[in-house]
């Protein structure tokens, strides 16, 4: 039997033995590596003179088929950048790690309030408690539930569309930003858009404009870059706070009762005339609701874009409308469920996650490792474009910054066949819906997906089936030759946001009986 000297002994070397085995393999261990990268990287500067400076994410997508890799990386004056051109990665990191990959880095043009201060906004807030009370607040205002109250403003509005599109269709672009516009400083401020000059509608998309040119000012030579900023920030003031104030003061005289807003704040007394004390931080929120949303009008312009060079497409569509209301009237809110091939070209032509303020900059808020890669606490940059219903995301992750796109020149087609083409039909039925819903959590990790997209999505289909329903779109006729021309719809992709490029087509009624129809429009 062993004495307890020699049961100690016998202890000590086990254990010993069993801390140098388990130190071996935690020291000895492979260190993280990154992952292939493109030829032209210099010392200091790195792949600088390498890296695009415009359609990035054709540029991405090259490298990884060159390097036979959906993980690449790139080193640009220190900072480490990994490119990842798969949808399967991009969505373990950004869905299923997305307590990691959901806040935001802080941009000093952007977020310093001697700059732009736009620090506040939700989509450029870091993940926390304020991002989480600004959502709510978003939510209760946007929510589907609280959306049904809209639905005759949207018709409404869409009546007045097709009634100025018939009088001047070479507005067109004007009309559908004007339209977007009053949907929503009517729904949640209860501000009505009297006409395409209104101050509003112009300075918000000044606003969505400027906000993109200011996340990259270092690239902008000299200091004017600051005074244009400073410039920009007394406008998004006045965008923000501007129509809260207008409301705020119909609300107290009685001259409106309903405000989406206000339909949260009655708890502060504005409905009797008596606001309380300091403006409560639920009060800022709802400022910053229709600023948020302003983005949507862009999609409506994308697809006519699609629709004017895709003459059978656009024939299904109003086969499928005409057979729900018989030419004899324009379509409802009431329709939707009735018109599946409607609701697929909204789902499908911009990928509503991907194209609002979903997207923008990442950040990691703690060090992640994956596939034997090591993605540091840093700052991550996201750029996402919503063209065509392409789901693939070009994500950088870095040890400083992800970007990801949803387009690539190499879609992934693993998700569905044939992405980099508009087929509305891969939208329609359960099995395909399941992909759509994969899609947009890729492009919008459900952590910062867009409140406001039951909001977009009924103002797009009543605004997409009306316009549809009594017009034909086509391509523009060259004078010269007598020949259509196809509108390309070429898309920028920039820093933060992409846009389509303006272009041209044809509007005019499918027939004198729709003619008549927009003339009785109420």
């Amino acid at each position: 039997m062993l004495t307890y000297p020699e049961i100690g002994f016998t202890l000590t070397v086990l254990g010993s033995s069993l801390y140098l085995l388990c130190r071996d393999r935690v020291f000895n261990k492979p260190p993280l590596r990154l992952p292939p990268s493109p030829a032209g990287s210099y010392p200091i500067l790195g792949h600088a003179l390498v890296l695009p400076t415009k359609d990035e994410h054709l540029v991405y997508a090259q490298w990884c088929k060159e390097l036979n890799s959906d993980i690449i990386s790139l080193t640009v004056l220190g900072q480490n950048i990994i490119i990842v051109n798969s949808v399967e990665v991009a969505r373990h990191l950004l869905d299923q790690r997305s307590t990691i990959y959901s806040s935001r880095p802080y941009l000093r043009a952007i977020s310093d309030p001697d700059l732009l201060g736009w620090g506040d906004n939700i989509a450029i807030m870091p993940y926390g408690p304020g991002w989480k009370k600004q959502r709510s607040t978003m939510h209760g205002v946007l929510k589907s539930s609280a959306n049904i109250h809209n639905f005759a403003l949207f018709e409404s509005e869409s009546h007045g569309l097709l009634k100025r599109l018939m009088a001047d269709p070479m507005l067109f672009d004007k009309e559908f930003r004007r339209t977007v516009a009053a949907q929503i400083l009517s729904s949640v401020y209860g501000y009505t858009v009297k006409d395409l000059d209104d101050p509003l509608v112009r300075d918000s998309a000044t606003v969505v404009e400027k906000f993109t040119v200011a996340a990259v000012p270092a690239m902008v030579p000299g200091a004017q870059w600051k005074r244009n900023i400073i410039q920009w920030r007394h406008l998004k003031d006045h965008v923000k706070n501007y129509p809260y104030e207008w409301a705020k003061a119909q609300i107290v005289s009685g001259c409106i009762w309903f405000c989406g807003a206000f339909d949260r704040t009655d708890s502060l007394g504005f409905r009797g005339g008596k606001p309380e004390g300091k403006m409560p931080e639920e009060e800022e929120n709802l400022r910053r609701v229709s600023v948020s949303l302003f983005g949507v009008s862009r999609i409506s312009h994308e697809l006519c874009a699609r629709h004017g060079s895709a003459p059978r497409r656009q024939a299904r569509a109003q086969k499928e409308i005409d057979d729900v209301t018989k030419s004899e009237r324009l379509p409802t809110m009431a329709d939707r469920d009735s018109m599946p091939y409607i609701r697929s070209i909204v789902a499908g032509g911009p990928a509503l996650a991907a194209s609002t303020s979903a997207g923008g900059t990442r950040a990691t808020s703690e060090d992640d490792e994956y596939r034997g890669y090591l993605i540091l606490k840093a700052l991550l940059c996201e750029w996402l474009d919503a063209r065509l219903d392409i789901v693939i995301l070009h994500t950088i992750l870095t040890t400083c910054a992800t970007e990801s796109q949803t387009h690539g020149d190499e879609p992934d087609e693993s998700v569905y066949k044939s992405p980099d083409q508009f087929i509305p039909d891969r939208f329609i039925g359960l099995d395909v819906r399941h992909q759509l819903h994969l899609a947009l959590v890729v492009a919008s990790p459900l952590l910062r997906s867009c409140p406001g997209n039951h909001y977009a999505e009924a103002s797009l289909f009543i605004l997409f089936a009306s316009v549809l329903a009594v017009f034909d779109l086509g391509p523009k006729v060259n004078p010269a030759t007598g020949q259509e021309e196809m509108p390309e719809g070429k898309v920028v992709v920039h820093a933060l946001l992409s846009r389509i490029l303006p272009f041209e087509c044809t509007i005019k009624p499918r027939s004198s009986i729709h003619k008549e129809l927009i003339e009785s429009a109420l």
